[in-house]
């Protein structure tokens, strides 16, 4: 299994462009247009969505994070103070949200991700035992609901042709409201396009009334965007 990770721990790119042809396919389910598989390989299981990556996770470690830009976010996150409340939009198989219940126990973590199916393998093949607080709920209305948060942490961009309300500039000021004072956004955004990346620093300046910061990921789609409250 060490031939599929790079000297950082993270897993390889010949990884992820094959990984929806090798190891053995624990689970397959078609979802409307979506066709969501769940495949291992040792002591790696990953989830894809449409045979693009989504997570992948180390079973007997569980909240050790294998892709770049996650190990790019955890570095952003150490140096800051230990959040009360957390607000992760989007699940996967559920790396982030694995990383912040090892990582920050004592923080208030509520999960959101829309799809039942992808709850459903959460729970089955990548650890999720603590589900108390993972909602099968639409990200817009949870953010209707007046609770405030010092992260937001925005990972719905998992396919390159995202859904059209996540450059719409409403949601973004929801996404601020639901901020505490001095909150952070972190978002991961997958951009097929400078354009799109473009959009997005639009709405975030005209929000937030400051230029987010921004990451490029080398050799990957992935950006990873911070703003501050």
């Amino acid at each position: 299994m060490e031939h599929f990770f790079e000297d950082s721990g993270a897993v390889k790119h010949s990884f992820i462009e094959d990984c929806h042809c090798i190891g053995q396919l624990l689970y397959w389910h078609k979802y409307g247009a979506d066709c969501i598989q769940v495949r291992q390989h040792k002591q790696l299981r990953w989830l894809l969505i449409n045979e693009i990556l989504q997570s992948v996770v180390e079973k007997s470690r569980p909240s050790r994070l294998l892709f770049p830009h996650l190990q790019y976010l955890a570095m952003l996150w150490q140096p800051l103070t230990p959040p009360k409340a957390i607000l992760e939009l989007g699940l996967g198989g559920g790396a982030i949200r694995n990383y912040l219940q090892h990582t920050y126990p004592d923080s208030q973590l509520m999960s959101v991700e829309k799809n039942p199916n992808i709850i459903h393998c959460y729970k089955r093949f990548f650890g999720g035992d603590h589900a108390s607080n993972l909602r099968c709920f639409d990200a817009e209305a949870v953010l209707d609901q007046q609770q405030t948060y010092d992260w937001i942490i925005l990972d719905l961009f998992s396919q390159l042709d995202a859904p059209l309300f996540l450059y719409k500039h409403r949601f973004y000021e929801k996404l601020r409201s639901a901020l505490a004072k001095n909150g952070y956004l972190f978002i991961n955004f997958l951009s097929g396009h400078e354009s799109q990346l473009k959009q997005l620093e639009h709405l975030l300046i005209t929000t937030f009334g400051k230029i987010p910061s921004i990451e490029k990921i080398p050799g990957y789609a992935n950006n990873i965007v911070v703003i501050r409250k």
